[in-house]
């Protein structure tokens, strides 16, 4: 029988303390994202729609005339705008999610982007925004610009700026958005 001595009782202790400040770690990272139950990820993973969402959330919740920008699906627009992109331009946005999603606590906030309330949030992205490194405060920049665009473009708020819709009297919504609309089809179809 071989007895353990204090010196690796000590070190299996330490190791299995490592690995468990490991696992932990890596669940910070990957666990508790959720999207509403009418979102279909179709190029974002389901964690890069929660902070996408998360993002939308805090910069257009509902004002007076101003429907949500969740509401609007602007978040979805998102995924479309990814989905049809060349594969650089996506990986771009998706690091650009990921960076933004984990770099509040480099700021002094107390966690993730999408997990911090939507005030606290919304002070975190003007703060990513405005004092972040040129690579952050582009990361942000180009987020907060595929938000406004698809915001301002939806029908429904329109009649908050003022717009009375184009000029066109037949929408016709290019390829690659009829097939990012049967792609959504086919997934909640599953």
């Amino acid at each position: 029988m071989r007895v353990l001595s204090r010196r690796r009782v000590l070190a299996f202790g330490l190791g299995g303390a490592a690995l468990l400040g490991l696992g932990g770690g890596l669940s910070w990272l990957t666990m508790g994202y959720r999207v509403g139950p009418d979102d279909v990820p179709v190029a974002l993973s389901t964690k890069e729609m929660a902070v996408v969402r998360a993002l939308v959330d805090c910069l257009f919740p509902a004002e007076g005339a101003f429907p949500s920008g969740v509401a609007l699906g602007v978040h979805q627009r998102i995924d479309e705008e990814v989905w049809s992109s060349p594969a650089p331009v996506q990986s771009d946005l998706k690091a650009a999610i990921q960076l933004l999603e984990h770099l509040p606590p480099a700021y002094g906030y107390p966690g993730r982007l999408s997990s911090l309330p939507s005030e606290q949030r919304l002070a975190c992205f003007l703060d990513l925004l405005a004092a972040g490194p040129q690579t952050v405060a582009r990361a942000a920049q180009a987020l907060k610009q595929l938000s406004h665009l698809f915001y301002y473009a939806a029908d429904e708020a329109w009649g908050a700026i003022g717009y009375d819709g184009p000029w066109v009297s037949t929408a016709r919504p290019p390829p690659s958005s009829q097939a990012y609309s049967a792609a959504v089809a086919a997934r909640r179809s599953t």
